[in-house]
């Protein structure tokens, strides 16, 4: 088996691993760079580090833009083979896809028409329709053939619906079976609406995410006290909570915990608008598949004919005029819009409108990566450069970590200990002190044997029952270089 290492590589976007067993060559997850330089990140997008017409398959862990945010352009630049994901990813991927496909013509369309010459989009809706076109569906522990000597078998991640760990079961020549296994994004257990990670029990191999290795999040039960006071104390001085929701997943979860408090009396009920037709749509999703929520979701609303997603004082905005009118309200009110990390969509409005008001409140419940804005927001940095004017940051920012759909220190480490017969291990999705915090704790915590690596992009390994060969990546490369350069003016002087 080899491995290439082509995204998500000591960061925590772009998530793209290329495995080669018997010859056929498939690509775990397809993601889009988001983040950091918008230089680097569209060079990154543009381009593979691969041949798009030599991958035969691409398996796809979750929905999520930066797991699958590349599948167009993948197709565009010549992929022809098989997809293959849950059920809820597929109808999920192709809503959030076209989304991103519209963002890019308006984008394009805006600086066209305003800046001059801009790079067009790096795909289109006939793109976006093409691969999902090419999307095939398997649903959880239904293990199918890949190809001679491969097997795939989808478990539920527990990190947003439809979310999956790829295990690879496959013999290479005259060997004995051997096991893969993906993480993709792992999620948490005791989630609202989600089901717990499945616990994968043994595997030679194991790819697995970091994003949260070095931090502990606060369980849902327990910030709930903390929520309930911030948000009684913007109420009390009359002011708004905006919350910049990831349309999948973070938005339903925050919509169902305060359904929770607003039945249980501890929270007034105020209205909330959840501004975003992506998380309209990705609602109706929810509801089809409702029958995949865990068993506290069912015993709390499904059995009482309650939709956890739907009552009251929420409110779904779908046109443009009915998001405007929202600035004209008066008095509190949650103000829930996407994107989650704040570059993109409404909630560039909102925050515009209302974080030079000392008596709103911001509340983050979402990871931010470097170079975003939210990651600015959450630095807490005096002015937020919005639609290109500085705005002044007044309002109060509290971070929520306990909505986190990624597994924190010990989850991640609790997680590996129960995988036996593991060789090695490769760690990738997280900036790159979480990497190294993963594998040191591997290495110091857990006590285990086997070999830990902490990816570089382009990085290749070979693995065989008789171990494993690494060709180094461009940043290690340059590393190792530089390295050697200096041991020589070392011996010089």
């Amino acid at each position: 088996m080899k491995l290439k290492f082509c995204g998500a590589t000591q960061n925590v976007t772009g998530s793209r691993h290329l495995v080669e067993i018997n010859g056929v060559r498939i690509l775990l997850d397809c993601g889009m760079v988001q983040g950091g330089s918008r230089e680097e990140a569209r060079k990154q997008n543009e381009t593979f580090l691969f041949d798009p017409k030599e991958v035969d398959i691409v398996i796809l862990s979750h929905a999520h833009i930066d797991h699958v945010g590349m599948l167009p352009r993948l197709v565009k630049q010549g992929f022809k083979g098989k997809i293959y994901c849950t059920t809820v990813t597929k109808e999920i991927a192709d809503v959030l896809l076209r989304d991103s496909a519209h963002i890019q013509m308006q984008d394009f369309e805006y600086d066209q028409k305003h800046k001059g010459k801009k790079p067009e989009p790096l795909y289109s809706e006939e793109d976006v329709l093409a691969a999902v076109q090419l999307i095939e569906t398997y649903e959880y522990r239904q293990k199918f053939r890949l190809a001679e000597g491969v097997w795939i078998t989808f478990y539920d991640a527990g990190h947003v619906l439809g979310s999956a760990i790829t295990v690879i079961d496959y013999t290479e020549k005259d060997q004995e079976q051997r096991r893969l296994v993906f993480t993709g994004d792992l999620g948490r257990k005791y989630m609202p609406l989600l089901n717990d990670p499945y616990q994968v029990d043994h595997a030679q191999t194991l790819i697995i995410e970091s994003t949260y290795a070095s931090h502990l999040h606060d369980t849902i039960d327990s910030i709930t006290d903390e929520l309930c006071t911030a948000v009684n104390d913007v109420v009390k001085r009359g002011g708004k909570i905006i919350v910049p929701g990831f349309s999948f997943e973070r938005t339903q979860e925050i919509v169902y915990i305060l359904h929770q408090l607003y039945n249980q009396g501890r929270l007034p009920r105020i209205p909330i608008f959840v501004d975003s037709p992506m998380s309209i749509a990705i609602s109706k999703v929810f509801d089809k598949y409702s029958a995949q929520y865990d068993k506290e979701t069912f015993r709390d609303f499904v059995s009482k004919k309650e939709n956890p997603l739907y009552f009251t004082e929420i409110k779904y905005t779908q046109t443009v005029e009915e998001s405007k009118a929202i600035n004209n309200f008066k008095g509190p009110c949650f103000i829930v819009s996407a994107s989650g990390m704040c570059d993109a969509g409404r909630i560039k409005h909102h925050l515009k409108n209302n974080i030079s008001d000392p008596k709103n409140l911001v509340l983050v419940v979402g990871f931010m990566a470097q170079g975003t804005r939210g990651r600015d927001i959450v630095e807490g940095k005096n002015k937020i450069n919005i639609f290109g004017v500085d705005v002044p940051l007044r309002a109060e920012v509290v971070v929520f970590n306990a909505f986190s759909g990624h597994a924190d220190k010990l989850e991640l480490l609790d997680y590996i200990r129960n995988i036996k017969d593991l060789e090695q291990i490769f760690i990738v999705h997280g900036e790159e002190n979480e990497c190294a915090v993963l594998r040191d704790n591997i290495y110091n915590i857990l006590k285990l044997k086997c070999k830990v690596d902490v990816v570089d992009l382009g990085e290749e390994f070979d693995i065989t029952p008789a171990g494993v060969e690494s060709k180094l990546g461009a940043r290690r490369q340059d590393y190792v270089k530089k390295m050697d350069l200096l041991k020589k003016e070392q011996k010089l002087l």
